[in-house]
């Protein structure tokens, strides 16, 4: 998936966790939203042509020699690992909530990622086979479809936040 997508799906599991919790300030809300569209563009650091990893060359290039593309950065069980030391050395609200939003994004990150041709290795480093529960093409027609979906509902859920409008209610009153 391309970054525009993978933008707009942490951009949707963030606003769903927003829209999980009432009453949320607003500094709670953006860093936890915010995390999530740093998180769902990690994973990419071991591609050197990604959003990402074209902003940080020198670091994605060493990245991807060492662990190559979609193996280390891509590992689900590898984030759970890191999320759990991450959440037992944090002891604040807002570092928690960041950490949170940044792992929140990481994961919808895999899930699309998991859609598309090359699949994901949901078990690495015990399993290099990668699933593939779709064959989405990177860049092709129906990822500018379901990114443009994605863009649509995040629209309508942040005007039904912001008391805009109400075609649908996933806020709580």
């Amino acid at each position: 998936m391309n970054y525009k997508t993978h933008v707009n799906g942490g951009i949707l599991l963030g606003l769903y966790m927003i829209c999980r919790v009432p009453k949320q300030s607003v500094l709670t809300s953006g860093l936890l939203l915010g995390g999530a569209i740093v998180g769902s563009l990690f994973p990419d650091i071991d591609h050197k042509n990604s959003y990402i990893g074209q902003k940080a060359k020198s670091v994605s290039k060493a990245i991807n020699k060492f662990a190559g593309h979609r193996k280390l950065f891509h590992a689900p069980l590898i984030y759970l690992f890191l999320y759990s030391i991450g959440i037992g050395m944090i002891k604040e609200k807002l570092g928690l909530v960041a950490i949170n939003g940044v792992f929140i994004g990481i994961f919808s990150h895999l899930i699309l990622d998991s859609f598309t041709i090359g699949g994901l290795p949901w078990f690495y480093p015990f399993s290099k086979k990668k699933v593939s529960l779709a064959k989405i093409k990177t860049n092709g027609k129906f990822e500018d479809i379901l990114c443009g979906i994605l863009t649509c509902i995040n629209i309508v859920i942040i005007l039904d936040l912001l008391h805009i409008t109400s075609i649908f209610t996933f806020t709580q009153i």
